[in-house]
């Protein structure tokens, strides 16, 4: 693929002007309405044109006992510092591997714009080698998703601990039902305190919970014939940072934002297969260089079997009292034929990292066999 002009551009030719924003003093149920209003899941905390901070989603989400009263100052987050001369790939980087979607633009702590994943992917629309990209080169074979009679709080704490913020829901059959964002959620319990009632047994006092499917929506899906093209018109036209694929109404698979803009980074492979990982703040037992030469021997392990051009690890710590440091660890490994996707989880990280690369290990010397077989 030639080199495609989003990954030369900086950011200030990119960049959104800044439509939604709050002050330190409001409250957090002016700033969640803001948020669900233009469905963003960052917002801008600004003080007389001066950035003070970043109030996101993420953050009210691991919070949720907070009273809707509380001002903003008291939960924004000090953001990663962009510049409008910076350069895209830096700013994919930044997005991807902290798992944000937009990021404040300041020049001396002017806030100057808003970068975000959508800005990128549309000026990756303008690329003819990346719109016939098929779908199944980058997609995601196993999407989390939840079931559609979860309740509301249940179905959020479960979002909380995957880390995703937009998942499909399914019925007991496998069917695709709609999506549902944390955020949706989030405004409905701000809003709706659930109400006690009597239970079945001796008059217990229980809570009344809605089922999640009752705040789902419907999107239009793809099949796996699918290319980059028919994933953009979905996104733009629904405003969905992720297509789900489906066969015979049976989910089979997703693609995500974050799997359109690792396409960019695969472009400068001079240093080997680029390696992504997201949720490394997650990763309490380990710092960032430790963490990647653990993932760089898995990987190097592979390449000895096949030509391997990226490699994206997701961590999910799980906060439980009695597994505290139980890791998942979702590994999606790209070939230069295939796409893998693979998941595991252990008391230790490291375990659960290399479970992981050796369950791709495993299915691509089986269709290595397979392939010899053949001839």
């Amino acid at each position: 693929m030639a080199n495609a002009d989003p990954f030369r551009k900086r950011v200030e030719e990119i960049m959104s002007e800044v439509t939604w924003s709050v002050g330190p003093m409001d409250t957090l149920s002016e700033a969640l309405g803001k948020m669900k209003k233009f469905e963003v899941q960052e917002i801008p905390v600004v003080e007389n044109g001066k950035l003070k901070g970043l109030l996101t989603f993420r953050t009210l989400a691991r919070r949720r006992k907070m009273p809707i009263t509380a001002q903003v100052r008291h939960f924004m987050i000090i953001p990663p510092k962009i510049g409008p001369n910076d350069r895209i790939p830096f700013i994919v980087e930044s997005l991807i591997n902290r798992d944000f979607t937009s990021l404040p633009v300041t020049h001396r702590s002017d806030l100057r714009g808003m970068i975000s994943r959508r800005d990128i992917i549309r000026e990756m629309m303008n690329v003819p080698e990346i719109r016939r990209t098929p779908v199944e080169t980058i997609m995601n074979y196993a999407p989390t998703t939840i079931n559609g009679d979860m309740g509301v709080r249940k179905a959020l704490n479960m979002m909380d601990l995957t880390r995703e913020t937009y998942v499909p829901l399914t019925g007991e059959d496998g069917k695709f039902l709609g999506v549902v964002s944390a955020s949706e959620m989030m405004y409905y319990l701000s809003h709706h305190p659930s109400k006690m009632h009597t239970g079945d047994f001796h008059g217990e006092k229980v809570h009344r919970d809605r089922t999640v499917s009752s705040l789902a929506k419907m999107t239009k899906t793809l099949g796996m014939n699918a290319n980059l093209n028919d994933v953009f018109d979905v996104m733009m036209k629904e405003n969905v940072p992720t297509v789900y694929l489906t066969e015979n109404e049976d989910l089979i698979g997703s693609v995500s934002e974050v799997d359109i803009l690792e396409i960019l980074l695969r472009q400068n492979l001079e240093r080997g297969p680029l390696i992504q990982i997201a949720g490394i703040e997650d990763a309490k037992l380990m710092d960032a260089g430790e963490l990647n030469g653990v993932i760089s021997r898995n990987v190097a392990k592979i390449s000895k079997l096949v030509n391997v051009t990226a490699t994206t690890v997701r961590i999910r710590h799980h906060h439980h009292e009695r597994d505290d440091d139980k890791y998942t660890v979702n590994v999606k490994l790209t070939t230069s034929s295939e796409v893998y996707s693979r998941e595991a989880y252990d008391w230790s990280l490291e375990v659960a990292i290399g479970n992981a690369f050796d369950n791709i290990e495993k299915t691509v010397k089986k269709e290595m066999g397979k392939r010899k077989k053949n001839r």
